[in-house]
């Protein structure tokens, strides 16, 4: 008998192995992709995170900067309001003491020119709210007055050619400006 013919190995299925090898492909591909899309997704989440913190630090300190900025530009302005507040009551006040004793002053330095002679004129020019309470001061010597009324806040009085003034005007500025 003739030797038996070997089995005839089977063959491949080379569309079989060909799908496998594709599939693999493809999973091993998928996988790769998949993890390489990952990392580069975590990346970018990173950097987006970065870029929120800095701009959050940045916008927080430009806020912190700007409102600080403001407050000790509101802080001086009230210090100024206030300063030229106290200044326009502490010279309303003292401006009223002062002319009380400016007037005082005044009619004590008239009363010794004229003490020698009743018949002496006396000049005097400012405002009448500074000249009635003169008047009054000097009693029986004020029918010698000759008053001219002027603006401000001084009096100045002429006996002969001598001059006196008050000048409260003078002091009252002064005063406001270095309340101010």
């Amino acid at each position: 008998m003739p030797a038996a013919a070997p089995a005839p190995a089977p063959q491949a299925d080379i569309g079989a192995l060909i799908a496998e090898a594709v599939a693999d492909a493809e999973a091993t591909l998928e996988a790769r992709l998949a993890l390489s899309h990952q990392a580069a997704l975590d990346a970018e989440r990173q950097a987006s995170d970065d870029a929120a913190k800095a701009f959050l630090e940045s916008f927080g300190g430009d806020l912190g900067t700007a409102v600080a900025t403001r407050i000790e530009a509101m802080e001086q302005r009230v210090a100024e309001l206030a300063g030229a507040t106290v200044a326009r009551v502490l010279g309303g006040l003292l401006s009223d003491d002062l002319q009380q004793r400016s007037l005082q002053a005044l009619s004590r330095t008239i009363g010794a020119a004229v003490a020698d002679s009743e018949a002496v004129r006396i000049g005097v020019r400012g405002p009448l709210s500074l000249f009635e309470p003169l008047k009054a001061a000097l009693g029986s010597r004020a029918a010698n007055l000759d008053f001219t009324e002027a603006p401000g806040f001084d009096l100045t009085v002429t006996i002969d050619e001598t001059v006196f003034e008050t000048r409260i005007a003078e002091w009252s500025a002064s005063l406001s400006e270095v309340l101010s």
